[in-house]
């Protein structure tokens, strides 16, 4: 009885006319929803925004006021004293609407909506409408049995931590399992190409292996969020869950990528499967493309899954009550307009923000080169005489030495340039600030000093004058080796796009300075940054390259695979994985790499292991310097330029390798009969 029952809701959900009410019901359920979160939205951001309006036509009509009453006492009052007040309130208002428009954003809930949209179309037309909608059932069931279950004393505070990742693991999969079928659909057309990529996603469901890979991924993103504790800031809370879940996943998904990319060609190849595909015929180029697409494809969805579930999460994250607040965007404190803590994540993590370094310093070109001149004329003249060179050897080497002088003043010149005396000051200008000066957004000053041995227990006492602004300077106590940041007006920008500061290292105010010299770090010691785009824009971009990486790294495997055996082209394909993921790292601890000592002797051991490091991080320099999750966790805007150019190298990268498999595959001897 209950098998035919199944059968015939079986053929019901397989039906035309079932898949289109269905969908017709979806998509306007979605719509309905959507237009009265809009709506809603809407009139809340109105009232959120109405004290705040107030609030700035109370000031306009003060200052109105003002100015009356000096005219007809037959005084001047000048427009600066005037306008400055009302400056401060409209950047003060624009900062809260930005996070009022974040706070009632119709953008993350439109995502999700059309995520869920997207996947139930889907299971729709693939005919499992009645199949996930029973699915759904059972987790709302397990769920509203989670109250009636906790006032049971041995299940209390159990089931509670249980069963959201049960759940999640049962989304994760489920929306998992139709994109495969949806992939495969996309696949279907009569090609050879197309066959092979088919077939790929079906091994990739049979094997062990994979599947090891995708279940471990889908328990890993599930039971993340149980890591995260209460107590901690917000916005450290949502920068550690994308941090692992963003890296976490790549990690995994790449892993399998390329020991799945290796053992879909090796073990055909190992195991003479592939005599039933190369005679059909199938030229090399179409096998290796084919193979190519379908782990291309078989990324795209574990990658599609993972990040549509960090998405919402985060965006659940987001709507959850940060430090100082009684609720999600209401400050505790009422005569605050938001909490630090929210301020912070908004304008710092959840957001698209672009980082200006500092103007370099002047340099007198002059005497640099005499410098360099006669260094090189006391290091190699005599010296080069005395070994007997030719004079071209004596030119290329004094040439290569006025390279490595060159760089070493420069760096020197950084350094001091960077670096402030005890009690003494120094002016830091910030150029190209034009973008930020008309956004009329606060920029955000970050910096980091270091001193000594960076004593994690010490305090200095830092002055910052900021040039255009009649307050005197700020005095704040900075621990030595750990960022922090300073929020400033979009006015103290001139109109030439230039922002000054002066940096004291000393307390101007009690007359006392720090007891050592302090040196901002070249990489991250003083920079700017302003918003510049959405999280949700920047979120997406940065998948794309995630993407690109898993397609530069699937060729890689099937490339190696070509020639080798499983066992090592894993390796080969292992190692350079991590060369890729490691070469930013690499070229970073090249700069304090020594390969010489302080009295001028060459290590050589260092210099060969200098060089193979240098080797291996330029060559992986363009996908190292892509960063995608730093920038994820930073809030870091990835520019369009970028972008391009690193999926541009990537796919560069992937097409050379794919000719180099092509060229290597087409001499093997794959299928031919050797008569036993």
């Amino acid at each position: 009885m209950i098998g035919k029952w199944l059968s015939a809701c079986d053929r019901f959900q397989q039906s035309r006319w079932f898949k289109i009410i269905a969908s017709v019901i979806v998509v306007a359920l979605a719509g309905v929803l959507f237009i009265s979160y809009s709506v809603a939205s809407s009139k809340a951001r109105d009232q959120a925004m109405a004290p705040i309006r107030e609030a700035q036509s109370d000031m306009r009509r003060q200052a109105e006021e003002i100015e009356n009453a000096a005219k007809a006492e037959g005084k001047t009052v000048s427009s600066e004293e005037l306008t400055r007040p009302l400056d401060s309130m409209d950047a003060t208002a624009r900062v809260v609407e930005g996070i009022v428009n974040t706070q009632h954003s119709v953008a993350g809930v439109g995502v999700g909506l059309a995520i869920a949209t997207g996947i139930a179309l889907v299971v729709i037309w693939l005919g499992l409408g009645i199949t996930y909608l029973g699915l759904i059932a059972i987790c709302s069931l397990l769920l509203g049995s989670v109250w009636g279950l906790e006032k049971l004393s041995v299940l209390r505070g159990v089931l509670p931590i249980i069963m959201p990742p049960v759940v999640g693991v049962v989304a994760l999969m489920a929306s998992f399992t139709a994109l495969m079928r949806l992939a495969g659909l996309l696949l279907g057309a009569s090609n050879p190409v197309f066959s092979i990529a088919r077939n790929v996603l079906t091994e990739a469901v049979r094997l062990r292996v994979s599947l090891v890979f995708i279940i471990l991924l889908m328990f890993s993103l599930a039971a993340l969020p149980l890591l995260l504790t209460q107590d901690q800031p917000l916005r450290y809370r949502v920068q550690a869950f994308l941090q692992y879940a963003t890296g976490g996943s790549f990690l995994l998904i790449a892993l399998l990528i390329v020991l799945f990319s290796v053992a879909t060609v090796a073990t055909e190849q190992r195991d003479k499967i592939i005599w039933q595909t190369i005679t059909k015929p199938v030229a090399a180029w179409q096998y290796i493309l084919g193979k190519w697409v379908g782990v291309g494809v078989l990324a795209a969805v574990l990658l599609g899954v993972a990040s549509s579930g960090i998405f919402i999460f985060t965006e659940f994250l987001r709507r959850q009550p940060a430090q100082g607040e009684s609720a999600a965007f209401v400050a505790t404190d009422t005569s605050m307009l938001m909490s630090e803590d929210r301020l912070m994540l908004e304008t710092q993590v959840l957001t698209s923000k672009k980082r200006v370094g500092l103007a370099p310093p002047d340099l007198d070109i002059d005497n640099l080169q005499k410098e360099i001149d006669a260094r090189v004329q006391q290091e190699f003249d005599s010296a080069a005489i005395a070994m007997g060179d030719t004079p071209e050897t004596i030119a290329r080497n004094k040439q290569k030495f006025a390279d490595e002088v060159r760089s070493g003043l420069l760096k020197s010149v950084e350094v001091s340039y960077r670096t402030i005396e005890a009690g003494d000051n120094r002016l830091f200008v910030f150029s190209n600030l034009q973008a930020a000066r008309n956004s009329a957004r606060p920029v955000i000053l970050r910096y980091k000093i270091q001193s000594g041995g960076n004593m994690p227990d010490q305090m200095y006492r830092l002055s910052f004058y900021f040039h255009g602004s009649n307050d005197p300077p700020q005095v704040i106590e900075t621990p030595l080796d750990q960022p922090q940041t300073i929020r400033l007006s979009h006015q103290l920008i001139d109109a030439d796009g230039n922002l000054a500061i002066t940096i004291f290292n000393a307390d101007v105010q009690r007359g006392t300075g720090n007891p050592l010299a302090i040196t901002f770090p070249p990489a991250d010691g003083l920079e700017l940054s302003y918003v510049s785009g959405s999280f949700t824009a920047n979120f997406f971009r940065l998948m794309v390259v995630l993407w690109v990486k898993l397609l530069f790294l699937a060729m890689v495997g099937i490339t190696a695979s070509t020639f080798m055996s499983f066992p090592v082209a894993s390796l080969v394909s292992i190692v350079t994985f991590w060369a890729a993921e490691g070469s930013g790292f690499l070229l970073k601890s090249l700069e304090t790499f020594e390969t010489e000592t302080t009295d001028g002797k060459k290590l050589y051991l260092n210099q060969a292991i200098g060089a193979i490091a240098e080797g291996i991080g330029n060559t992986f320099k363009v996908y190292a310097d892509l960063r995608p999750t730093a920038r994820l966790v930073e809030g870091e805007a990835l520019p369009w330029s970028t972008l391009l150019f690193g999926v541009f190298v990537l796919l560069a990268a992937t097409l050379i390798l794919y000719m180099i498999g092509v060229m290597i595959f087409r001499k093997r001897e794959l299928a031919i009969y050797s008569g036993q």
